[in-house]
């Protein structure tokens, strides 16, 4: 028995090892270039952006797609659409078009109106204006271009998890899932914490909502990850799933946490589609 339990730990950590040695390869292969590469000329951030727009294996222009929208364009969307593509093929998510939007000015963007860009700095961020940019400009572009189910996510990591969970406070129809991969809720001593407390304890919606973090990371992300998975855990009106990523540190989290919260997203996702199959969902109209 003793033997036999071993064999079957050994099995699975080795398996496991496999499947995300092959996350890593067919990320690193995606890194090439994405499918295409569009430019949007923004009257709301009054600069040219680029998004790269990856397209799932089997595009067919008569299918609807549901959009995955990823921050830190041209590194985080690579690495997601590649295990987005291997779990499609193991029958495990919908086929999706996943949106990179590179950074032009990462702290500007990505940090929240109310937070400081830098630790004790003096220029508060431009979240609100960037988050205007990706719901009145890019999100309508690829609405217009694409064979698109009118299904909206956003995913973030760090910085970009922070500014995705304040995407969700200040408009939860924006998007319908939000994905913050080590969210840096830290950032000018927690204040979105505090602004959370109110916006939560008022909120009641079935959005999807997904944060992990890693056990390896710093204290001070972990102290402020605490408090506010504590929140959500209050405002018991909003859905939400949170884990810790054994092993994983602020590098790697999202990495290891997309195959897992992909899977999640995708039970409510297809039993909120009436429990159609993946066949079905990928099936041109």
């Amino acid at each position: 028995m003793k033997k036999t339990l071993v064999t079957i730990l050994i099995t699975t950590i080795l398996t496991a090892l496999i499947v995300m040695s092959v996350f890593e390869i067919i990320a690193q292969q995606n890194q090439l270039e994405a499918d295409v590469l569009i430019e949007i000329d923004s009257k709301i951030l009054e600069e040219k952006r680029n998004i790269l727009v990856h397209l799932p294996r089997g595009y067919d222009a008569r299918t609807k797609y549901p959009v995955l929208y990823v921050l830190d364009g041209s590194s985080q969307d690579f690495r997601m659409s590649g295990i987005a593509e291997i779990l499609n093929i193991a029958e495990v998510v919908p086929e999706m078009i996943i949106v990179g939007i590179p950074n032009t000015n990462r702290n500007r963007d990505l940090t929240p109106h109310y937070i400081f860009q830098e630790t004790d700095g003096e220029i508060y961020g431009a979240g609100d204006q960037f988050l205007s940019f990706l719901t009145d400009e890019v999100a309508p572009y690829i609405e217009q271009n694409y064979p698109t189910n009118g299904y909206q996510m956003l995913a973030g990591h760090s910085r970009g998890g922070l500014f995705t969970f304040y995407s969700y406070m200040e408009d939860p129809t924006a998007f319908d899932a939000y994905f913050c991969f080590s969210p840096a809720f830290w950032r000018d001593q927690s204040i979105i914490v505090e602004k959370a407390k109110e916006v939560l304890s008022n909120r009641s919606d079935s959005t999807f909502i997904y944060l992990s973090l890693g056990t390896e990371e710093n204290d001070k992300m972990k102290a402020a990850y605490v408090q506010m998975t504590d929140l959500l855990d209050e405002a018991n009106k909003v859905s939400y799933f949170h884990q810790y990523i054994p092993g994983a540190n602020h590098g790697n989290n999202l990495f290891y946490s997309t195959p897992i919260a992909l899977r999640h997203w995708s039970a409510v996702y297809l039993k909120n589609k009436n429990a159609i199959s993946l066949e079905d969902l990928n099936t041109p109209n």
